[in-house]
């Protein structure tokens, strides 16, 4: 018996050992750990602020890249404090940021700023409708950091997934890049369509949406996401098109066979062509009307709605026609502006040409502040749509790179003309 004792006391001390030590080190695992982790968030900080020209991010929202890709300039000041200004925001503005602990660290801005906000706000609060009204571009503003040296960080949208990496900036590029980022938006923000040009210099129609591209037949699958850049185009991996494959595209200038210029890969085997034709620069624009603009026909009716609107006791502060918040119709300014709102129109281009409209009255009222509805319309407001509803205009300007100023003039009748101007005018009843 006290052999079979001892045989039971020799099995179990090895496992009764063991166990003892597992529980002594565990600590030390989770200690070190932590460790880890405090000195991967510490070195964040100080690789962010290391740099104090600032940082360039390559930011791409959503999972599905459709919204495209955008260039976001950072400044981290403080281990507290971040400026942000990006390619499509001219705003400089400053916020709070922090690198936090999770499974690794993770760059937050956590304070509003709408620079970057822009992205994850939903469609109803992004300023453009841009998105579904409860997601918008599903953008991200937290970050899994990769890598993190004074070369680049990388980093890991928390909700998008996407890899994104921030260049350092060198001197006053943050101030001085950051502008040729803004420009070189608003110029591609000129061109409405694009076809694609093959190596053998045939012609196609190239989707494109939201700085994207996409075969036309494909709607909305294969998309080729990409940046505006001063130089070009640099898309968020290998693309392809027509069987060549490129990671970005350079802008070539203008010529007589290509007056927009073209962008083209590194051998110039195809071009990306792009257009602005002018109904649907007018379209997709929102354009300031006055009555010294107004032709002989539709002063008739301009008349009738001052005479209205001032027995309601109603005054017009702007009144424009185009597209709004991604809605089509007319906006009017009201009571200097304590009154806004819109009411839609179709605005549609016509088939085979590049400078017809179609303007009809779509009826839906939107209140943009000071609770206009449909009373403001009976009081007088309807007599400006009179003359354009249900009518064709051709759309003429003196130049047809991105126009300040188009004539609309009635195909069917000659005198119903309409001068619109990019720049707001006050008081258009008296300009």
């Amino acid at each position: 018996m006290k052999f079979r004792y001892i045989i039971l006391v020799l099995i179990l001390f090895p496992l009764v050992f063991f166990s003892a030590c597992k529980r002594e080190t565990d600590p030390i695992f989770e200690q070190n750990a932590t460790l880890r982790v405090t000195e991967a968030i510490q070195h964040a900080y100080d690789v962010l602020q290391g740099n104090e020209p600032g940082w360039m991010m390559k930011y791409y929202p959503s999972d599905t890249r459709e919204f495209g890709g955008y260039t976001i300039f950072a400044k981290f000041i403080s281990n507290g404090q971040v400026t942000l200004t990006s390619d499509i925001n001219e705003d400089v503005i400053t916020s709070t940021y922090g690198v936090v602990q999770e499974s690794g660290p993770v760059l937050t801005f956590n304070g509003y700023n709408k620079v970057i906000h822009y992205f994850s706000e939903p469609g109803l609060d992004n300023g453009d409708n841009i998105g579904a009204d409860d997601t918008g571009m599903k953008g991200d503003f937290e970050f899994i950091v990769l890598e993190a040296s004074a070369d680049s960080v990388v980093l890991k949208g928390k909700k998008s997934g996407n890899r994104m990496v921030m260049l350092p900036l060198t001197g006053n590029q943050f101030e001085t890049l950051s502008v040729e980022y803004q420009r070189a938006n608003d110029v591609f923000r000129g061109y409405l369509l694009f076809k694609l040009e093959n190596q053998q210099g045939e012609l196609s129609d190239l989707g494109y949406n939201m700085r994207t591209f996409q075969y036309a037949s494909d709607g909305n699958l294969n998309l080729q996401t990409f940046r505006v850049t001063p130089t070009g185009l640099e898309f968020y991996e290998d693309a392809e098109l027509s069987g060549v494959r490129f990671v970005s595209l350079a802008y070539v200038q203008p010529t007589a066979t290509y007056p927009k210029g073209y962008f083209s890969d590194a051998n110039n085997l195809i071009k990306v062509i792009p257009e602005a034709p002018l109904n649907l620069w007018f379209r997709n624009n929102l354009w300031s009307m006055s009555y010294s603009n107004v032709g002989a026909t539709g002063r008739t009716f301009w008349n009738t709605a001052r005479t209205n609107l001032t027995n309601n006791g109603i005054s017009l502060s702007y009144y424009y026609i185009g597209t709004y918040q991604g809605l089509q119709g007319m906006v009017y300014i009201l009571q200097n502006g304590a009154v806004g709102g819109l009411i839609t129109h179709n605005i549609t281009l016509v088939p085979g040409s590049e400078d017809q409209v179609r303007i009809s009255l779509a009826g839906n009222i939107y209140n943009l502040g000071g609770g206009f509805g449909v009373a403001y319309w009976s009081a007088g407001l309807n007599q400006l749509t009179n003359p354009f509803n249900n009518r064709t205009f051709r759309v003429t300007a003196d130049t047809s790179d991105r126009p300040n100023s188009v004539l609309l003039t009635d195909i069917a009748i000659p005198t119903n003309t309409f001068r619109v101007f990019l720049d707001a005018i006050n008081n258009p009843f008296n300009n």
